[in-house]
């Protein structure tokens, strides 16, 4: 009996040692865990404040990823958990998403725990309406995929996606069906009222500002970068085979443009980004690639400032993300009043200081399709009314937003300054 109990007694014995070090182990993989998540958060923070920078503050290594860097991680009392260590892989042409892998480790720990995450940074195309002004969607009307106000929505339509306002309250216009009574950020007769939220951060147009100048060092040193034409601008016309026609405008009235030929069968720009010191006239046919059009004359003026005006369908090659047309205008963009009566757009339009609308005075037109995202500091419509009935614009409009936009934008596509986690997960040496 002594001898049964005895080897029962030791069993136990080494049961109970065998539990103490598996919840020790445990602890500390956890602890390593928690570490690497650190390693991910602490990134996050410093692409807030240093965007651009992939390498951690310094300069090398010289090829991608860059790594690695590795960084002691306490806890609030200052004591030592454990060390992170990062890679880091920077977002590839035509995305904001870089990617961070941070390994985990803790003393007396016999392996380590890694996490990989991607960082993206919303662009402006991460909108399907995007406005430095109050709107109003009216009961007939439609908003597919988020929208967002700087300063107030009055929206009796359906909504099929968020909808955001800056403002936690706000007196609307009367042209925007304002009562002069003071309503909430987002108020009115649709819905579902369960997406409406108010107040959020504001989105700061100044940056786009700053973007410009970037834009035109990008295009002089791997683009195309056009001077002034000396006469109303450019018409460009994006072929289906990656080319590009250059025309110069001399002359605009209702029923069209007289333009003068300068080149055909142009290449694309290398990097993707077109600048146009002047105002632009664009159409596209299924458009075989990423490319971004900006019509803007530097240092800014309001007096100067350059519209682009889309005189056609204006089209790319596939619809999901991979080809893809930004236009980025520091005045208006504008669908001419002698475009198609039955358009197509995908694109992602950009208005800095103006409007995102159909050129009034204007016909009746048939049916606009859009697909892709609007960002305007001022106004957005595809028609215009007396109150009671349409008096010029497109009576039908379809307006889709391209989510695709949201992390994957038209090449250096100004971006709202913030980042955030878009994947993560936690990389298994032995799964």
């Amino acid at each position: 009996m002594a001898f049964v109990l005895s080897a029962i007694g030791m069993v136990a014995a080494q049961l109970l040692i065998n539990n103490a070090r598996f919840n020790q182990y445990e602890t500390r993989s956890a602890t390593a865990f928690e570490v690497a998540e650190a390693g991910v958060n602490y990134y996050l923070w410093h692409l807030e404040y240093n965007p651009s920078d992939y390498k951690d503050g310094g300069t090398t290594p010289t090829t991608a990823p860059y790594g690695p860097y590795t960084h002691n991680y306490h806890d609030a009392q200052g004591n030592l958990l454990g060390t992170y260590t990062l890679w880091i892989t920077p977002p590839p042409a035509g995305s904001t998403i870089s990617t961070v892998e941070s390994i985990g480790q803790v003393a007396n720990f016999p392996g380590t725990r890694t996490i990989v995450a991607q960082l993206g940074q919303p662009s402006f195309a991460n909108y399907a309406l995007l406005d430095n002004q109050q709107f109003w969607f009216g009961s007939d009307e439609t908003s597919n995929g988020p929208v967002m106000s700087n300063v107030g929505v009055h929206f009796d339509g359906k909504n099929n996606g968020p909808v955001y306002s800056a403002s936690s309250t706000y007196t609307p216009s009367a042209e925007f069906g304002g009562d002069g009574n003071v309503h909430n950020g987002v108020w009115g007769n649709g819905g579902p009222t369960s997406e409406w939220q108010f107040p959020v951060p504001a989105i700061n147009f100044s940056q786009v500002t700053a973007n410009l100048s970037s834009l035109q060092t990008l295009a002089k040193s791997g683009g195309t970068n056009l001077v002034a034409s000396g006469a109303l601008g450019y018409y460009l016309n994006l072929n289906s085979n990656g080319t590009i026609d250059y025309y110069k405008v001399t002359n605009e009235n209702s029923s069209g443009i007289t333009k003068t030929l300068i080149s055909t069968g142009n290449r694309a720009p290398t990097n993707g980004v077109l600048f146009v010191n002047d105002n632009v006239w664009v159409q596209a046919t299924n458009w075989p690639g990423k490319i971004t059009i900006v019509a803007a004359t530097l240092p800014e003026n309001p007096s100067t400032d350059k519209n682009i005006n889309i005189v056609g369908n204006l089209t790319d090659n596939t619809l999901n993300g991979s080809d893809t047309v930004g236009l980025i205008a520091q005045g208006n963009v504008i669908v001419s009043n002698y475009a198609p009566s039955t358009i197509t757009i995908d694109a992602a339009l950009l208005a800095e200081d103006g409007n995102v609308w159909f050129q009034y005075p204007g016909a009746i037109k048939s049916t606009m399709n859009f697909y892709g995202a609007i960002a305007t500091g001022g106004i957005w419509t595809w028609n215009w009314t007396n109150g009671v009935s349409i008096v010029a614009g497109y009576q039908t409009t379809n307006t889709s937003f391209d989510s695709n936009l949201e992390f994957e934008p038209p090449p250096d596509y100004p971006s709202t300054g913030t980042y955030e986690v878009v994947g993560w997960r936690e990389k298994l040496y032995n799964p």
